[in-house]
């Protein structure tokens, strides 16, 4: 995840949109929108008909795409680059779905607000100081874009108010207008 005074070079950048412009095309027309890019990383998380997808076009031989040895998925960026990517099927317990998916590139990436839900969940479970930075940096452009977290349910919300233990209180203050009025109870209890 990018820190506000850091920004992903530009050919790495290039090679991580065309590792996912290049997933995107394995995928048939009609399931390309449910395709979800996660992060920055090229984690892509879509239902399991378009992971498929995506693992036959690789096993048959996709240009720039391969196996790794611990079976993990490599793209071959023409800018110099090894990408990996990700497979994650939604609703498998890691990511039970994506709130708000918007277009790109053929395909969808999650929202900020989708992206700091899903944060949530590492910085509890992990609680390193790069998933709380990462939370923070994801807090701040969630607040400044003025966006709100859908209505979260009662496990989503735990990992959420989770954070807080990991926050200061300046933090927790800026968290508390982002849950929102469709998580009131819980916004009032980080005050």
């Amino acid at each position: 995840m990018p820190k506000s005074n850091q920004t992903i070079p530009a050919p790495l950048r290039e090679a991580l949109l065309e590792c996912f412009d290049a997933a995107t095309r394995l995928v048939r027309k009609s399931l390309r929108r449910q395709l979800i890019l996660r992060t920055e990383d090229v984690d892509v998380a879509a239902a399991p008909a378009a992971l498929i997808d995506i693992w036959e076009g690789v096993s048959s031989g996709a240009q720039s795409f391969s196996f790794e040895s611990d079976g993990k998925i490599a793209f071959d960026a023409p800018q110099d680059f090894r990408v990996r990517l990700d497979l994650i099927g939604i609703g498998n317990g890691c990511i039970e779905r994506i709130h708000v998916a918007e277009p790109f590139r053929g395909a969808s990436v999650a929202s900020m607000s989708d992206l700091l839900r899903l944060r949530a969940v590492t910085v509890v479970e992990r609680r390193s100081d790069g998933e709380v930075d990462d939370f923070r940096w994801l807090l701040e452009s969630v607040a400044k874009e003025g966006q709100v977290l859908p209505g979260l349910d009662d496990q989503e919300l735990e990992y959420v108010m989770g954070t807080g233990t990991c926050l200061g209180v300046l933090d927790r203050l800026v968290l508390t207008p982002v849950l929102g009025a469709n998580n009131g109870a819980a916004a009032y209890g980080l005050l």
